[in-house]
């Protein structure tokens, strides 16, 4: 399972370093912004990014306590921590931003990067009765998440730091059964009704600890990508009042899930564009491919023969793509959203 992962922008890192661990790699990343980004790349190519603000020393401590490789991370953690402290020195406090929900989902959009996007959506979820949310962006292998492999997942984090690096360090992930849902359905739902687990099991045991107590889950899905997005919101509310403030908003959840799945898909679709720079008809000829259309048919609508169709079109578009052969590219061009 060796796809190619994808990356959104984020700012010039303060800090940025790699570690080979095993059969695994850990990249760690301190943006201008504070937000800290770790992203665990596995043996078969799957892939783990957790986003992470780091408002204070103890978020940092928090999230490299929670760090199963903590001990091997530990230079790395005390430069972040150094340059943590020195992007601060002398900063006023971040302002708390808020305002009408739906006008800061309309906003969302807007965000240059994910760690703007990140304060924005505390202060959505905050605004709607939450107090604890993460939001998964998962890209599946395949066009249908229901069926494929989990090939790369994004964290936004919104609750205690540590409590993402748990869920990926002990697989949790693996059988979510909220991932599981999320897979095909696109309905919120409460979490006492999602969870099949009893109710001293030890995710739900575990959740709880962390703040997620009364919850709620907004899936969004894009036809044909194999990506999905979840959300997932909680609050320590006494139940059923908890779980009822949670449902009474269950629309501009919902509405908030799809805007953050929309700026990935936008992010990644600029991305792209800018590293492939294909031309409009060259993105065109790969629609066609995508549709079923031969080299004849290519040849046929830009008034050439099929042997400069091969030689000199599709080779120009495997080059820009880096890949090895035209249906290769097509798939390429199809993930990153440059066909639809």
């Amino acid at each position: 399972m060796q796809e190619k992962v994808i990356e959104a922008a984020t700012p010039a890192p303060l800090h940025e370093d790699e570690h080979h661990i095993f059969n695994e790699c850990v990249e760690l990343s301190l943006s201008q912004d504070s937000i800290l980004t770790r992203r665990l790349i596995r043996s078969d190519g799957a892939s783990f990014s957790q986003i992470v603000a780091i408002d204070s020393i103890d978020d940092l401590s928090d999230f490299a306590t929670a760090d199963p490789y903590e001990t091997r991370l530990q230079g790395s953690y005390d430069r972040i921590r150094q340059k943590c402290v020195a992007a601060t020195a002398g900063d006023r406090p971040r302002q708390v931003e808020t305002g009408d929900p739906v006008r800061l989902i309309g906003e969302l959009s807007m965000c240059a990067t994910e760690g703007a996007l990140l304060s924005k959506v505390r202060t959505i979820v905050a605004g709607l009765g939450g107090t604890q949310f993460t939001y998964q962006w998962i890209r599946f292998t395949g066009a249908n998440p229901a069926t494929g492999d989990p090939i790369e997942t994004r964290y936004l984090v919104g609750c205690r730091p540590g409590w993402t690096q748990q869920y990926i360090a002990r697989l949790w992930y693996m059988n979510d059964p909220y991932v599981m849902y999320a897979r095909a359905n696109v309905a919120p739902a409460l979490t006492s009704h999602v969870n099949v687990h009893r109710v001293d099991h030890w995710l739900v045991t575990e959740a709880r600890m962390h703040g997620f107590a009364n919850g709620i889950v907004a899936p969004a899905h894009i036809h044909g990508h194999g990506l999905v997005g979840l959300l997932h919101v909680s609050n320590s509310m006494r139940a059923p009042a908890g779980e009822r403030v949670l449902w009474d908003n269950r629309v501009l959840f919902r509405a908030m899930s799809s805007e953050l799945l929309d700026w990935r898909v936008s992010q990644v679709r600029q991305d792209a564009q800018a590293k492939y720079e294909l031309s409009e008809q060259e993105t065109q000829i790969l629609r066609m491919l995508r549709d079923g259309a031969s080299a004849s048919h290519v040849a046929d609508q830009l008034g050439m023969s099929k042997h400069t169709v091969y030689k000199t079109i599709y080779q120009r578009i495997t080059r820009k793509t880096g890949a090895t052969r035209i249906t290769d590219a097509v798939e390429k061009a199809a993930a990153h959203g440059l066909l639809d």
